[in-house]
Parts: C-alpha cells; structure tokens; sequence
C-alpha cells in the first residue's frame, strides 16, 4: 500500500504511541487492583460491624460510605469512567450504601391497624359465606 507523502508515520512514532496504549493499559490494570483492594478492606469492615449486630444507619456505616465514595470518585475522576458504571460493576458498593442509608421502615401502628382491618374484614366475608350457605341448604329443601 502506498501512502501520501504528508500522511507516512515513521515505525519509531507507531512504536512510541503502541508502548504509550500499552502502559496506561497496564497502569490503569494496577491501579484498579489497587483500588478493588481498598474498596474491599471498606466493604469488609461494614460487613464485620453488620455481623456483630451494629443497626442499619448507624454513623460507622455512613463514616464507611463516605471513605469509599471519596475512593471511588477520586479513581472515575482520574481514568474518567462513569460512576454508574462502577456501581453496575461492584455491588458491593450498593450494599454499604444500604447499610448506611436504610430504606425506612412503615411505622407499627399503620401495620397493626391494616391488620385489624383485615382481620374484620374476614370475619365479615366469613359471616357472608355462612349466610348464603344456609340459605341456599333452606332454598334447597333443607330442613
């Protein structure tokens, strides 16, 4: 193939840009493994403070979230990749922030009144069920 005389590259500049791609390549490797390793040491402490018994929302867990969203922010920011696709790829990071931010729970008194409801409405529909049975035993020919 032969090129234009403006648009030749030398092997030197081809061998300068190919050595370049390859060293962010392997950086960019290093310091993800880097990085995975920090997350995880964060992530495994939540998880030890959650096996003893530490409640959902408790500071510990929010102090945890905040070292690991400072950790990944500073490794998107560097190698410009998007947040959300860090999160798609580690769930573990998710799981600290649910420990950190639990979703809230319905109060008991809103629970216990459904289930009051509930419980008189079946009685009603029983009493109901009981009433159309007699009466369709006396419309039979029931004594």
């Amino acid at each position: 193939m032969s090129q234009p005389e403006g648009t030749r590259v030398s092997r030197l500049t081809r061998l300068k840009s190919f050595a370049v791609g390859n060293y962010k390549g392997v950086q960019l490797s290093i310091e993800r493994r880097s990085f995975e390793g920090k997350l995880e040491r964060i992530v495994r402490a939540a998880l030890a403070h959650q096996s003893v018994g530490l409640p959902a929302g408790h500071p510990q867990y929010k102090l945890l979230r905040e070292q690991a969203n400072t950790l990944c922010s500073e490794f998107t920011s560097r190698w410009n990749i998007d947040p959300n696709l860090l999160d798609a790829q580690i769930p573990a990071i998710r799981k600290l922030k649910s420990l950190a931010d639990p979703s809230p729970k319905p109060e008991p008194a809103v629970l216990v009144s459904l289930g009051m409801a509930g419980v008189v409405a079946l009685f009603f529909l029983v009493g109901i069920l009981a009433g159309l049975t007699s009466l369709g035993y006396h419309l039979i020919g029931g004594r």
